[in-house]
């Protein structure tokens, strides 16, 4: 068996080299086939990473509403349609989270029309009381400073997170953390420290993060506009988020109670950049097609000129087998030639400094080369060499001896 598996990997070797020495040989004839292959294999390994990607991009954006499996409560007054007051709810809100021992649970408690005042500057923003647990519940990533975290309850100076818009709007790009900002109106009226800045884009309003203890505490009255959040396993969410419903309306007996599952993949939504993909494969193939028909064309008119070489070759005892293997050999080890300057090619375009820098900026946790598309343009490039080289390998193992004597 050894022997059988020596035999075998000695003559791929040989196959491989005298392929290669004769398409140095016949370089040019097989140049502008392969240039075609080359861009064709660019082109679709650069679109399945510009995929993968673009899908990363886009699951990042639907993971700031909340990552899968997202389960969102809302609690109010049936008869009046009112929400109800945070003090009231939000024990409720932890009893649950502990009973199904939820990990990630965070309340929201949005106000608005507060007015921060900065280096002379005073801007209207959104302030959002939250958790802890809000940052991994909504993929927030703060690259400057720090998250909020549950020590902060006890500072004088309430912590707060801010996007880059508020730092923008309030003329604090490029001031060191943590810095203080005066925070007025909806009843509140304090000094607030910002320790962190989030990589949130998207906002036209500035939007300010706090504990939402911290909020309650500041904050005269009782907050409106309150909601509340749990993350959890995908497996078995809806189900989850049913006994979670019940739960919080046995808490809170005779008050309206909604707790469902509003994550991207509940949607059930198709792939939004699948079409565009499609459609630069489908080209790709195309020229792929192309170049493969035009290397095929080169390679039966190069036979055609070799029967005298195969019919010596055969005279000194090459098997038919042989001669049809070598054949093929020559368009398979081309076109992989040409697939690894393809996917050389692609990584150059998707890895530049350039488009990383101006069109993956949107990306926190921008994912490498991925090498399922690269082995893909091998692939690609191996099964055209392949299907390329089967009718002129068949031509040439049909050569016999008393051919090489007519040509």
């Amino acid at each position: 068996m050894r022997t059988a598996l020596g035999r075998l990997v000695t003559g791929l070797a040989a196959s491989t080299v005298e392929a290669w020495q004769e398409l140095r040989i016949h370089k040019l004839r097989v140049l502008l086939s392969l240039v075609g292959v080359a861009v064709a294999v660019a082109s679709i390994t650069a679109t399945v990473a510009a995929g993968q990607i673009a899908k990363q991009m886009f699951t990042e954006s639907y993971e700031t509403d909340g990552r899968p499996a997202h389960i969102s409560i809302m609690a109010y007054d049936g008869r009046s349609g009112m929400p109800l007051s945070v003090e009231r709810v939000r024990p409720a809100f932890q009893t649950v989270a502990e009973r199904f021992d939820v990990t990630y649970a965070s309340a929201r408690i949005s106000v608005y029309d507060i007015k921060a005042t900065a280096t002379s500057r005073s801007k209207r923003i959104e302030l959002m009381g939250v958790d802890p647990a809000y940052a991994a519940i909504h993929r927030v990533v703060v690259p400057q400073g720090r998250w909020l975290a549950a020590s902060d309850e006890e500072r004088l100076s309430p912590a707060l997170v801010v996007d880059e818009t508020f730092l923008k709007k309030l003329g604090l790009q490029g001031t060191p953390l943590p810095t203080s900002v005066d925070l007025k109106g909806q009843g509140m009226s304090v000094t607030a420290t910002i320790i962190g800045v989030t990589s949130l884009r998207g906002y036209g309003t500035p939007r300010a993060f706090m504990l939402a203890d911290s909020l309650e505490h500041w904050q005269s009255g009782a907050p409106t506009d309150a909601a509340y959040e749990m993350w959890v396993p995908v497996d078995g969410a809806d189900e989850l988020a049913g006994e979670i419903n019940m739960a919080m309306r046995a808490e809170l007996p005779g008050l309206q109670v909604d707790a469902q599952r509003d994550d991207y993949m509940a949607w059930g939504g198709e792939d939004p950049i699948g079409p565009v993909k499609w459609v630069i494969i489908g080209i790709a193939g195309i020229i792929l097609l192309l170049g493969a028909l035009s290397l095929l064309n080169i390679a039966l008119v190069t036979i055609q000129q070799r029967i005298r070489e195969i019919g010596i070759r055969r005279s000194f005892g090459a098997t038919t087998g042989r001669v049809f293997f070598s054949v093929m050999m020559e368009s398979v080890v081309a076109t992989v030639v040409a697939g690894v300057i393809g996917v050389l090619l692609a990584v150059a375009a998707v890895k530049n400094p350039l488009v990383e820098k101006y069109v993956l900026r949107g990306i926190d946790d921008v994912p490498p080369f991925p090498l399922s598309a690269a082995f893909l343009g091998l692939a690609v490039a191996l099964a055209v060499g392949a299907l390329a080289g089967i009718l002129p390998a068949m031509i040439a193992a049909r050569v016999r001896i008393i051919d090489a004597i007519r040509f």
